[in-house]
């Protein structure tokens, strides 16, 4: 069962209405039974380790791969082309399944997560596509990113003070308390970006009250948000819609 359908359960059986958001302790039956799953997207095919997840376990988001991540997958390999030679930073990558497949086709990647077990598995999935040639050494690297911390940020930014050309994430909304977080880190990473940078989200539309919150946040701190066109597309066997925003700062 995919995680979108077990969150759902999850709402059901605890008599949560459909707008809700399910918010879990990350300590309940915690699973770390990594094993190793192809993704293939065009003619890019990635091997990661994530979970094999059945309806009774408990796993933390970024353990699992979501359908936002494939659908801003699909859309970078689209666009290859449009990413040689580009720096990029991914906020809450989990598995880094985004982050991986752009390393194929970008400069460097710089992969972030807050969740130490998260990081951990993220940094398998690293070691793995060096080891296997997939990736050269230094076209990925795996940094803490808790967007509620200034000073991990201000630590990528010393490492990378030329900024980077893209940023972006995945399935990243899920929780109504993290958009002005979110924003504001997106706001920063602009700021110090060179003209015509951008952020890209791969958007999973789960609850109206989300999608609001999304828009009036970028609104607040003087970012366009806007939906690409042609990336609208059914997800989790039609249960949900989820497209592309971009992002960019306005002049």
């Amino acid at each position: 069962m995919e995680a979108d359908q077990r969150l759902s359960v999850l709402a059901a059986t605890s008599g949560l209405d459909s707008d809700d958001e399910v918010s879990l302790d990350a300590s309940f039956f915690l699973n770390e039974n990594y094993q190793l799953q192809t993704f293939t997207f065009d003619t890019e095919s990635i091997e990661l380790y994530c979970l094999q997840s059945s309806l009774t376990d408990y796993d933390l988001t970024g353990q699992l791969v979501w359908p936002g991540a494939e659908l801003l997958a699909e859309y970078l390999l689209q666009r290859r082309s449009q990413m040689k030679g580009l720096s990029v930073i991914e906020l809450g990558a989990g598995l880094g399944l985004t982050g991986l497949l752009c390393a194929r086709l970008c400069e460097h990647v710089v992969i972030t997560d807050y969740n130490d077990t998260i990081l951990k598995v993220m940094q398998m999935n690293v070691d793995h596509q060096v080891s296997t040639g997939a990736l050269p050494v230094s076209s990925a690297e795996v940094q803490k990113l808790d967007w509620s911390v200034d000073e991990h940020l201000d630590s990528i930014l010393e490492k990378h003070p030329q900024g980077f050309d893209l940023v972006m994430g995945a399935d990243i909304c899920y929780q109504r308390s993290y958009v002005p977080l979110l924003f504001r880190t997106i706001r920063r990473l602009l700021n110090q970006q060179k003209p015509g940078s951008a952020a890209l989200l791969g958007y999973v539309s789960r609850w109206r009250s989300m999608d609001t919150a999304v828009c009036v946040e970028a609104a607040k701190l003087d970012l366009d948000i806007k939906e690409v066109p042609g990336t609208r597309k059914p997800v989790v066997s039609g249960v949900y819609e989820g497209w592309i925003y971009e992002i960019t700062a306005k002049l």
